[in-house]
């Protein structure tokens, strides 16, 4: 018959069990969040891009120009007007790409001005680092800015982390939609700063 030392062995067993899986999986998430996370940067960020109307935008159709802003809508003359379950966006479009900046890495800034129509999610304004996989194609590592239901323009700013590797990186600036909806934004500044030194 069990005793009062074996139940009480058992529980520490399991409780040591159950300590080393949470660690284990603190330690994995702390890996797997590192190539997100987005360093100090170690001084005032300069200038290095200015969009006006006059530049081309990548994605085309469903896209406009209004007074002094761009106004992109969540579906162009192609898209399906109906949701699916997919964890996809509704739309994905890509404003602006340049090459990646002349430095070994730096901090990434996106200022803007925008504002949300006619939506029943937040509108995603992203920065992202896109590098050629190995078997074709794009991997791009994104961070993004939500633009909420609002009649007027906000100011709004999106950062991200770049470090020069073997393949050439662009940088891309994008919009996702979740909802149907329209994006109007104009005043678009790319700036870098240089990476804060841990010491």
């Amino acid at each position: 018959m069990p005793t009062a030392v074996n139940y009480a062995m058992f529980d520490e067993l399991f409780n040591n069990l159950t300590n080393f899986i949470l660690s284990k999986a603190k330690e994995t998430l702390k890996e797997l969040e590192k190539p997100l996370a987005i360093p100090e940067p170690a001084e005032p960020f300069v200038l290095i891009r200015r969009f006006t109307l006059a530049d081309s935008i990548v994605t085309k159709g469903g896209i406009g120009i209004v007074g002094e802003s761009w106004q992109i809508e969540a579906y162009d003359d192609n898209s399906q007007r109906f949701l699916t379950n997919s964890t996809d966006p509704l739309r994905k479009v890509i404003l602006f790409e340049i090459a990646e900046p002349d430095v070994q890495e730096c901090v990434l800034a996106c200022h803007f001005n925008a504002k949300a129509l006619n939506t029943e999610k937040s509108i995603a304004v992203s920065l992202g680092v896109g590098r050629p996989r190995e078997l074709g194609g794009l991997r791009t590592t994104s961070w993004g800015r939500g633009v909420s239901l609002t009649e007027n323009f906000q100011p709004y700013k999106v950062r991200a982390y770049f470090k020069k590797e073997a393949n050439a990186a662009t940088v891309q600036i994008g919009v996702q939609f979740e909802s149907s909806g329209i994006l109007q934004i104009k005043d678009i500044e790319l700036l870098q700063a240089p990476v804060k030194s841990e010491s």
